[in-house]
């Protein structure tokens, strides 16, 4: 591996909100550019704040590390105690810890910060039509929806840079107003190619029941994430009945399970459904699977489906292309940006077209064959070293003070 090319400007003093960054892809996300911050910019002084559980977490996962963590001071990660940290704590901590920039990385900002503010905005349930369309047809509340979309643009109008992870997500929000021109960078979350590319070191705990799902003849569907309402899994087992009846012997894997959905009802809804559909058997929900485990479940199933009807960023997709799996999507801006060639898309609310473009695939091993090279190919695009550089041009653009070397390619 070549030498690790660094940032070569004077020292920058970075502070990051990280407050509500407890689970999924906020962790995840926090996780890879704290990796990559120390290795670019080894002189920067990085200070984050975050929830004690994450905090946990990072200590253990970085190991020894120049960033210097906080625990976030209260218990609620939102509503008043979170405006409060926002707003008030925020601003003293920049001057305490004398900041040259504010991150703010979970899409609520400081908006009147002493110091310039970076501002990365990851939800896309607060602007999608979709969900908010769903939502209703589901008679549920979109009022705390509402207001976190309002606090959303509120931060996006106050910070000095705003960061989207797609340009799908920027346009998703610019549906809402405006954003002021030159104050947006989208950035496309990076891939550890290699941690993935160890991944047969640790084995998947269910491959003999893969096996022999394989030796019985099944097909073997992959989805990894946990059930939510935009996560559109109705659709998908709807498509998987239609398959079934057509004489197609598949499984559909899921890494969901009840306790890991905040959804509960509309996920008792959808497993009742896709038993009276007779899929009690051929939709297997796996529960969690540790991440260096999800390498060896990539590498043992045919094809990826990614149903949902509103992201902001895939992982998964990345996860899936890097692993060689041919992509089946639902045909929306953000799926369509991230694998462009490489994925196969279905109309996102239509069972039957889904069922269709499966079938397709699986039907057809030359086209799975190039569909396998072409994500292959595509996953090379994403690199968490890349994202990084691209992160510390943007905070040493606005940091007062620090010298601006220009940041190498």
């Amino acid at each position: 591996m070549p030498a690790e090319k660094r940032i070569p400007d004077s020292p920058m003093r970075l502070l990051i909100n990280a407050a509500s960054a407890h689970m999924g892809g906020a962790v995840t996300y926090l996780q890879n550019v704290l990796r990559w911050l120390p290795r670019l910019a080894p002189h920067d002084e990085v200070v984050v704040y975050l929830p004690e559980a994450t905090r946990a977490l990072m200590e253990s996962h970085l190991g020894e590390t120049s960033v210097t963590f906080h625990a976030y001071p209260h218990a609620d990660t939102g509503g008043a105690a979170r405006l409060y940290f926002d707003q008030v704590t925020v601003p003293r901590l920049l001057r305490q810890h004398r900041a040259d920039v504010l991150f703010s990385s979970t899409g609520f900002g400081t908006f009147m910060s002493p110091r310039p503010e970076v501002l990365l905005v990851r939800n896309p349930v607060y602007f999608s039509p979709e969900f908010h369309a769903r939502y209703r047809a589901l008679g549920r509340s979109l009022r705390r929806n509402t207001v976190r979309r309002l606090h959303s643009l509120a931060s996006i109008r106050y910070a000095d840079t705003v960061l989207f992870p797609t340009r799908a997500m920027q346009d998703m929000v610019e549906r809402y107003g405006r954003i002021e021109p030159g104050k947006t960078e989208v950035l496309h979350y990076g891939f550890d190619h290699e941690a993935f590319a160890a991944r047969a070191e640790a084995p998947y705990m269910r491959a003999d029941d893969l096996a022999r799902w394989r030796s019985e003849g099944h097909r073997l569907i992959l989805n990894v994430s946990t059930y939510a309402v935009h996560k559109n899994y109705e659709v998908l087992t709807e498509a998987l009945a239609l398959l079934k009846a057509r004489g197609r012997a598949v499984k559909l894997l899921l890494t969901t399970s009840r306790e890991k959905t905040g959804d509960k009802a509309e996920y008792d809804a959808w497993r009742a459904r896709y038993h009276d559909l007779g899929l009690a058997d051929d939709v297997v929900e796996l529960g969690y699977v540790p991440y260096n485990q999800l390498g060896a479940l990539y590498d043992a199933v045919d094809v990826y489906a990614f149903p949902s009807f509103t992201e902001s960023f895939g992982h998964s997709l990345v996860e899936a292309m890097a692993a060689g799996l041919p992509v089946v999507a639902s045909d929306m801006a953000v799926n369509r940006e991230l694998c462009a060639a490489a994925g196969a898309y279905f109309s996102t609310f239509d069972p039957a077209d889904a069922a269709r473009v499966l079938g397709e695939v699986l039907d057809d091993p030359d086209r799975r064959a190039a569909m396998r090279a072409a994500s292959l190919e595509r996953a090379k695009d994403f690199s968490w070293e890349r994202y990084v550089r691209s992160l510390l041009g943007v905070f040493r653009a606005l940091a007062p003070g620090v010298h601006r070397a220009p940041v190498p390619a």
